[in-house]
């Protein structure tokens, strides 16, 4: 496969580095001179030049191009280079930031007129995943596979947690749960029976039943979990009227009391024309008086979505310390997200992140593949994968299968019920597979369900 993308910056060079990692040849095209050399580390053919130009695109060798990826800082020139690309015959993605062009997160029809199979919008994306956090059974940071039935939850160990220093096999897992992977530093795990968990491990779990949440979360030592229903999120705190603040309060105004706290007076007033439901409040985030004014210690979910990292660190700190029960951050940086939670922060969300995982998810050409999730700084991955009525798997039992080494079966999805399987399950029809691999080996179980 030959990956065409426009682009060097944190995204391109992320995705870039991702689909190499899976087999792919890649081009990048970037215009800027640092980001270039920066991309010269990948091994990847690097052009500089504008990703909108019809020459540069065939020196990049767009005839030849499978698929082509417009991620640059430009949104006509992501749209140009795809439109451009689609007529060569690629499959096209555009990464498009500006919301007068798109309504939805990801939009997959409304532009292939124009040249552009799937259109993401980075603010859209992330807004769509902490507004879900928020209406989830508990508020975790967690990916959700097979429409919500299963639920893939990254929990650190605690040094004086159930868990610590014992064998798998002698902790008591929920029946509907599965522990698939540790993250160990910068080592990636696949667990057996035998393997000793350690304090500081961050485990990754298939959970296919929400109530056992507080279970996987108090064995291994953590309680940020607070589990809910949606009729409970009574009241919303959101800091930042930028274009996540204001999606985020759109969605959320319909189910719970929205509060909106915005430091720019012209600001406030474009947000109170867009959420008519919510409270738009002039002010600081950071400034005590106005979050004890305004119910902080009454808030289910606090949400800082400023364009400024530390602002919502630091609001989010300061809201927990005040009595919020929840505290959601927008960073840009995901691999802080371990250090935050252990500085009181619940949950940080990187746009970059989730942008980043839904490319990959659109750019592989599988048929099977109905969703993807990046863990580990991309050295894993989480894959939701189908069985088609004339797949070869169909009859097999799992341990017949042969899945390739640094790959295990989380959970199965069958109709509307969940399992944990083991190596006699036998594989139907319509089965939806929850797979935790290793990047390396996403080639090997796409042919599988071919």
């Amino acid at each position: 496969m030959y990956a065409i993308i426009g682009g060097a910056g944190e995204v391109g060079y992320y995705i870039a580095k991702s689909l190499y990692s899976e087999g792919y040849n890649i081009a990048i095209i970037e215009k800027d001179q640092v980001a270039a050399d920066h991309a010269e580390t990948l091994d990847a053919l690097v052009i500089r030049g504008n990703a909108a130009s019809p020459k540069i695109l065939e020196e990049a060798g767009i005839k030849n191009a499978d698929i082509y990826i417009g991620v640059t800082s430009s949104d006509e020139t992501n749209m140009i280079g795809c439109a451009i690309a689609n007529s060569y015959g690629c499959k096209t993605i555009a990464r498009i930031n500006n919301t007068d062009y798109v309504d939805d997160p990801i939009t997959t029809e409304k532009y292939r007129g124009i040249g552009i199979h799937v259109a993401i919008c980075p603010d859209l994306v992330a807004a769509t995943k902490m507004a879900r956090i928020i209406t989830l059974p508990a508020l975790l940071d967690t990916d959700i596979f097979a429409k919500g039935k299963i639920q893939i939850l990254e929990t650190k160990i605690e040094e004086n947690s159930e868990a610590a220093g014992k064998m798998v096999q002698s902790i008591q897992i929920p029946s509907q749960c599965n522990l698939v992977a540790i993250f160990r530093d910068q080592e990636t795990i696949i667990p057996h029976g035998n393997t000793k968990l350690m304090p500081n491990d961050c485990v990754v779990t298939a959970i296919g039943d929400p109530s056992c949440l507080n279970k996987v979360e108090s064995l291994f030592g953590a309680s940020r979990s607070l589990t809910m229903s949606e009729g409970d999120i009574k009241k919303v705190m959101i800091v930042g009227a930028t274009r996540i603040g204001i999606r985020l309060a759109r969605i959320l105004e319909r189910q719970a009391d929205v509060v909106l706290i915005e430091p720019d007076e012209t600001k406030c007033k474009f947000a109170a024309e867009q959420v008519a439901g919510a409270i738009i409040i002039h002010g600081s985030p950071t400034d005590k008086e106005i979050l004890k004014d305004e119910g902080i210690v009454n808030v289910d979910a606090f949400l800082a979505a400023t364009d400024k990292e530390g602002v919502n660190v630091l609001a989010c700190l300061l809201a927990k310390q005040l009595g919020a029960k929840k505290t959601i951050a927008l960073v840009d940086q995901p691999e802080l997200k371990t250090t935050l939670m252990d500085i009181g922060v619940d949950i940080a969300i990187s746009p970059r992140l989730a942008t980043v995982n839904s490319i990959l998810q659109y750019a592989h050409q599988s048929k099977s593949l109905l969703s993807l999730s990046v863990l580990q700084n991309g050295e894993a991955r989480v894959l939701e994968l189908q069985v088609r009525s004339d797949s070869k798997l169909i009859g097999k039992k799992l341990r017949k299968i042969g899945f390739p080494p640094n790959s295990i079966v989380a959970a199965i999805v069958r109709g509307d019920s969940t399992m944990i399987p083991h190596g006699d399950t036998e594989i139907e029809n319509g089965d939806q597979l929850i797979i935790f691999a290793k990047t390396e080996v996403i080639p090997k179980l796409e042919k599988l369900f071919q």
